[in-house]
């Protein structure tokens, strides 16, 4: 079967726990966040700036460059490019967090990537698809429906990240005793809720990881390495 005519065994259920999970995820960070952190955004404005350039501009263009250069199968492409114009999620702040990076900065940058993806992810998606003329079929059939979009990020971002500041501020005894737990279990059960999916469409993983893999490696190794040398040339502190 030809790779653009899979259709993956995704129900509205699973995806449902999948948002629960993510939510869960943005929680046990928030947890260990206070609202004094946010304070370091305003004196770092640069560093927001080229986060949300190198997300909406950087990204996008240096995808279009490898599906330009590699030629993949439409579907791949669309779902590279995607990829790239969606914004940074839950688990990117947990990764961020895991390495003791800003956390704050990284949250803040996805609060606002994410309010700003119900218009720049559409308009990339749409904008970079439309220039890989294979794919114009497929693209024609894909809607983007802004108040789903709008109600996803505050059930996954908004709500627990507020309730898990909340709770930091009101009871720090008891969230400083629930953060780490917190930290595993919701990690945990993101790797067991991947693992399901993938159990579940284990016969097109067989068929086409070998196809797959290599593109989505060189292709997260260009984003980790783009959003690492343009912080660097202006001058950004790791």
């Amino acid at each position: 079967m030809p790779i653009d005519e899979i259709a993956l065994n995704f129900s509205p259920a699973g995806l449902l726990v999948m948002n629960i999970v993510l939510g869960i995820v943005m929680f046990g960070i928030a947890l260990d966040m206070k609202l004094g952190d946010f304070k370091l955004i305003v004196n770092l404005p640069r560093s927001m700036l080229i986060g949300l350039l190198g997300q909406f501009l950087l990204l996008p263009a240096l995808t279009f460059m490898l599906v330009y250069l590699l030629r993949p199968a439409p579907s791949m492409a669309l779902g590279m490019i995607l990829v790239a114009a969606c914004p940074g999620g839950n688990i990117s702040n947990f990764f961020t967090h895991l390495a003791r990076g800003n956390t704050a900065l990284s949250v803040c940058m996805s609060a606002v990537s994410t309010a700003s993806a119900v218009v720049m992810t559409p308009l990339n998606f749409t904008f970079w698809g439309s220039l890989y003329p294979d794919a114009t079929l497929i693209l024609r059939t894909v809607a983007v429906n802004a108040g789903d979009l709008a109600a996803t990020i505050f059930l996954l971002l908004g709500l627990p990240l507020s309730t898990g500041l909340y709770i930091s501020h009101r009871y720090p005894r008891w969230a400083a005793r629930v953060k780490r737990p917190m930290r595993y279990f919701s990690m945990g059960f993101f790797v067991l809720f991947v693992l399901s999916a993938l159990a579940v469409n284990f016969e097109y993983f067989i068929n086409y990881v070998h196809i797959v893999a290599l593109i989505v490696l060189v292709h997260n190794g260009l984003a980790l390495l783009g959003g690492y040398f343009s912080a660097r040339m202006v001058g950004l502190p790791e």
